[in-house]
């Protein structure tokens, strides 16, 4: 089983400073941004738990907005959790592992029912709230997911509309009501074709990360055969409720980032060992850099989670993208054509 988990406080005693989230007591009464992390963060692997709040902390608080939000981080249990993976691909639509149900009712049915509760052999109660009053709460929700994490959130989906309408919701406005809820998926091993109209998401899918395009081949291999060629960074809708963007990264083994206002050089460490013959592309800083050197995903996802905290509506996920407010001038504008020259307008 997966854990939710936070920073410890200054007066709290806890292990590598970090504190495990109790999910029955657990309720986001301001923006929170949760980080559903790759497969190799688990459980009992802080030093990783703790670079990933390194990372989504520098993520939110790339933007004045994003500083506003409370961050928190999900582990997995471990290899065993593979099979998870494997049986979502297989029935994306109804799929969901005692992790997606886990997830659910700490973050999500707190804010959409009453008095909810679960109890040991998986029977929930609760009495929905009203829609408009469950819409602000969600508002609250932000996930940013990668590589296995975007299945997570997929799961999340699946296990709130089951337990929504055993709390008395239609299946109708469920899944109006969860549109409220945030998702910036990279890396993606979901299957965002099956998944139109959760979430308000981006998914972004470098052409070359290798380990994207081997599932893709599987379940869209025609697309996953034009992906592959593809030159220049594309933005899609997919539905009023998602968006998939695409485009190559390159294969350098370095990033630019400032720092303490100064350029700095950082390696980005491959996920295979450097005498393979090829790159996986599959690394989180390919898709979260700030070069544009680099990949021409630069800026898009502390932009959009910037967006995404400080929103005070339900968003079409294109709505996610602009430059925040603080912006300066010169980076809005570059930003902006470079989102306006890749957006693909609807036939």
């Amino acid at each position: 089983m997966g854990k939710l988990w936070r920073r410890a406080k200054q007066d709290e005693v806890a292990a590598h400073g970090l504190q495990q989230v109790d999910l029955d007591t657990l309720r986001l009464e301001k923006p929170a941004v949760i980080f559903l992390t790759g497969f190799f963060t688990y459980d009992d692997t802080p030093q990783h738990i703790r670079a990933a709040f390194k990372g989504i902390n520098e993520l939110t608080n790339a933007t004045e907005q994003g500083r506003q939000a409370d961050t928190y981080v999900w582990s997995h249990a471990g290899l065993k959790e593979i099979f998870n993976l494997a049986a979502y691909e297989a029935f994306p639509a109804k799929r969901a592992s005692e992790n997606g149900y886990d997830l659910s009712r700490g973050v999500i049915m707190p804010l959409v029912a009453k008095d909810f509760k679960m109890d040991a052999d998986g029977n929930v109660t609760g009495t929905p709230l009203p829609p408009d009053e469950a819409r602000r709460n969600l508002r609250n929700v932000t996930f940013f997911a990668y590589s296995a994490g975007t299945i997570t959130a997929q799961e999340c989906f699946n296990a709130s509309v089951r337990m929504m309408k055993q709390v008395g919701y239609s299946d109708k406005d469920a899944r109006d009501v969860l549109h409220e809820v945030a998702l910036v998926s990279v890396g993606v091993m979901s299957r965002p074709g099956a998944e139109k109209n959760r979430f308000t998401t981006l998914y972004l899918e470098a052409t070359n990360d290798r380990i994207v395009s081997m599932k893709n081949r599987m379940w869209t291999p025609l697309r996953a055969v034009f992906d592959w060629f593809a030159k220049k960074l594309k933005i899609k809708t997919l539905s009023p409720h998602s968006a998939i963007i695409t485009g190559p990264v390159k294969k350098k083994d370095r990033e630019t980032r400032m720092q303490d206002g100064k350029p700095v050089q950082k390696e980005i460490k491959g996920m295979l060992p450097k005498w393979f013959p090829f790159k996986s592309n599959h690394e989180l800083p390919r898709y979260v850099t700030e070069d544009e050197d680099v990949s021409p995903f630069a800026r898009i996802v502390q932009f959009s989670l910037g967006n995404a905290v400080a929103r005070d509506r339900l968003l079409p996920p294109l709505d996610l993208l602009p430059p925040p407010a603080g912006t300066p001038q010169a980076e809005a504008d570059a930003y902006r054509a470079k989102i306006a020259t890749a957006v693909i307008k609807p036939n």
